[in-house]
């Protein structure tokens, strides 16, 4: 899955409603790894959707350092 590419409402965790919103909104915040996110968002090693956690943070991170840093490229 191109998590880049998909709407902010799409269900990641189904079980517990947790869309890509939430992922992405929780590493911008600071829980940035796999471990944060979880013990953040409630889940359970395992758990159904889970998978994903990694992938996602694989795209975003980059893009939420550079925001961070103030590194964007705009003008």
């Amino acid at each position: 899955m191109d998590w880049g590419r998909e709407p902010a409402d799409t269900m990641v965790v189904e079980s517990k409603n947790i869309t890509l919103r939430d992922v992405v909104n929780a590493a911008a915040n600071g829980f940035d790894t796999t471990e944060d996110l979880m013990e953040h968002l409630g889940l359970e090693e395992g758990e159904a959707g889970t998978e994903h956690l990694q992938p996602i943070l694989d795209v975003f991170l980059p893009a939420i350092e550079r925001l961070r840093s103030g590194s964007c490229g705009g003008g």
